[in-house]
């Protein structure tokens, strides 16, 4: 599969990276800094922002999928929503339509009245947030997109030992690994479990 990724350079994404590349998979990712990505087989390197709409049309060309780990800084731009704003215009017009992202736990409809989400957004509200609104882009969108809404992520290796579900309610306790995220969200892509739905992974 020939797979687009956008926050390839952070830490989860240059997992996804790794784990994509080990699969087979083609891939494209887009960073603003070309050198915080090694030269690899099968793995092409577009510099740019994410919401810049050149940018973003010349990483999806050719593209089957699109898989997304971007994440805001506490200070910064709200990167998610106007990220996802410009795929979305793109994807709109010329494809392609499958898409999973990754989110966080607390959002939306899994805001729900507990200390951990309480505590979560008195953290990173502004983080959150830029979520949240980036998960409304989706929904109002007619693309194929699936949510993974993550607890706190780890550095830990794969251990296929995890919890997906809609329904989950996580707590202070709930943990997941990068590598664990990567081969969940990889093989998503394949399974299609959760086409259209946010689901929360915790191991």
């Amino acid at each position: 599969m020939r797979l687009t990724i956008f926050g390839a350079t952070g830490r989860t994404g240059r997992v996804v990276v790794e784990h994509a590349l080990r699969l087979g998979h083609e891939v494209t990712a887009l960073t603003r800094d070309p050198s915080r990505i090694g030269s690899r087989p099968r793995l092409r390197v577009v510099g740019g922002d994410v919401r810049d709409p050149a940018a973003v049309a010349e990483a999806l060309r050719g593209a089957d999928a699109i898989v997304s780990t971007l994440g805001r800084r506490r200070r910064g731009p709200d990167v998610c929503t106007e990220g996802i704003r410009a795929v979305l215009a793109h994807t709109a017009r010329r494809g392609p339509r499958r898409l999973i992202l990754l989110s966080n736990y607390g959002v939306a409809d899994s805001r729900h009245r507990t200390a951990y989400v309480a505590v979560s957004w008195l953290l990173e509200r502004a983080v959150l947030r830029d979520k949240e609104r980036m998960e409304a882009l989706l929904r109002g969108s007619d693309s194929d997109w699936t949510v993974v809404r993550a607890p706190v992520l780890t550095n830990g290796p794969r251990t296929g030992d995890y919890r997906t579900g809609t329904d989950l309610r996580l707590s202070f306790t709930a943990r997941v690994s990068r590598a664990d995220i990567a081969e969940f969200m990889l093989a998503e892509l394949r399974d299609n479990t959760y086409l259209r739905r946010a689901v929360a992974i915790t191991s």
